[in-house]
Formats: structure tokens, sequence, C-alpha cells
């Protein structure tokens, strides 16, 4: 469980149909692999070259290395900004005022978290885990981003949430805990003790199951650029 999960396919019926597309902050181009399917012109910016380096390059897609803050691309040239797990990551004065920029009159911003799905007993101890090293690491569980429901320059259109899962091993699980940014950021030492706590909530779950149902829902935010 390495990679990160995927995005459910049902989102995209809840997304404007447009010409062009920015997924802003595309990492390795998880969000933009379901993009694609469209068959629309998708715009994909990460401000981290080597990850960029590693989106798949479709015939509708142009990968463009550069940041929310300062979106290297022309005015109004999409129809819709899609921030997909890393709109809490941006400077928001100076990200909101970019993609303000970059849409079209009428155009769209939508918001998307796959989260774990904390319900489900272990995995909020899974959760647990983790946020005893979380520290000031910017998370969606912040209410930062969330002043985005108060601003004027945006009109809500609507919320959704979809249910998903992935198959995956223990270890998939350690590993995935491992690469949480914060994590992985730790020293060796630490990192250890972060495997040995992810295995204790694994095991006394499932230490006979060769393969785990790993529960997440994810979260569309719709905006609408007023004016």
């Amino acid at each position: 469980m390495s990679e990160r999960p995927e995005y459910p396919a049902a989102l995209l019926a809840h997304l404007p149909a447009v010409d062009t597309i920015i997924d802003l902050g595309a990492g390795t181009g998880e969000f933009t692999e379901l993009l694609a399917i469209t068959g629309k012109r998708i715009l994909a910016i990460e401000p981290v070259a080597d990850m960029a380096a590693r989106i798949r390059r479709y015939a509708n897609v142009e990968v463009v290395v550069g940041s929310a803050e300062a979106i290297p691309l022309s005015d109004a040239v999409a129809g819709l900004v899609c921030c997909a797990t890393a709109f809490h990551w941006f400077d928001y004065a100076k990200a909101t005022s970019e993609i303000l920029r970059v849409l079209d009159r009428g155009g769209a911003l939508a918001l998307i978290w796959n989260m774990r799905d904390d319900r489900v007993p272990w995995i909020a101890k899974f959760s647990a885990v983790l946020s005893s090293y979380a520290g000031a690491a910017p998370r969606r569980s912040m209410s930062e981003w969330r002043a985005i429901f108060g601003d004027d320059r945006f009109e809500h259109a609507i919320s959704e949430s979809y249910l998903t899962s992935q198959l995956v091993s223990a270890s998939g699980i350690v590993d995935r805990a491992l690469s949480t940014s914060f994590i992985a950021a730790l020293p060796q030492s630490e990192q250890e003790s972060v495997r040995q706590r992810i295995m204790a909530v694994v095991e006394r779950q499932f230490f006979d199951r060769e393969r785990i149902e790993f529960p997440y829902v994810t979260e569309l935010h719709l905006f609408r650029k007023r004016g």
C-alpha cells in the first residue's frame, strides 16, 4: 500500500463539463490519471520537479512545474481547477487569488480529499498513531482551508462524499504509514517505532488474513467563481 488510494470515478459526474481542467498540486498524478479519462485538456501543475516527472503522459495531459501561489499559466485559461488532497498545503490568500485569475468567467474550483474512514475502529487507531507524530504539518483536518466557505469571491455549489476501499497486505499498510510526509521525515529510529505501533494495530485485528480491506471516504467540495 505504498501508493496512494485511487480516487473514485463516480466523482467525475459531479464536475462541470469544461474544455480545460487544471490539476493543481498534482503530485505524481493519481488524480491526473482520473481526469485524463474525460478526454479534455488537462494541465497538471506540480511544484516538485521529481514528482512532476512521474506523472504519466497522456495525449491530453500537459505537465508544468509550478506552484499554486504562482501558477505559470495565462489568465482565464481553464474552466475548472481541481485540488486533490492538496489545498490544505497552499497559502490560502495567494493560491485563491491565482486560482481566480486562471479560471474563466463562471469557472469552478473542486476541492477533493481521500481520507481514512475513522468511523472504523481499527482505522481510528491507525490514524491516532500517525496524528501523534504530525506536529504542525498541514492536514485536511486543520480548519484554515475552510475559510473558502465564507469567501465572497466563491459560491459553494455542492459537497459530496464517496465510500471507497483498497485491498492491501499488512506490510502494505505499514508502508502507507511510513510514506506519510511527516513520518518519512522522522529519524530512522522513530520510523521503526511507527512501524512497530502500526503492526500492533494490524496484527490485533487481522493476524490471520492475507489481504485487508482499508476503507476511505472521498470528499468533494465544488465552488463557482463569482462575477
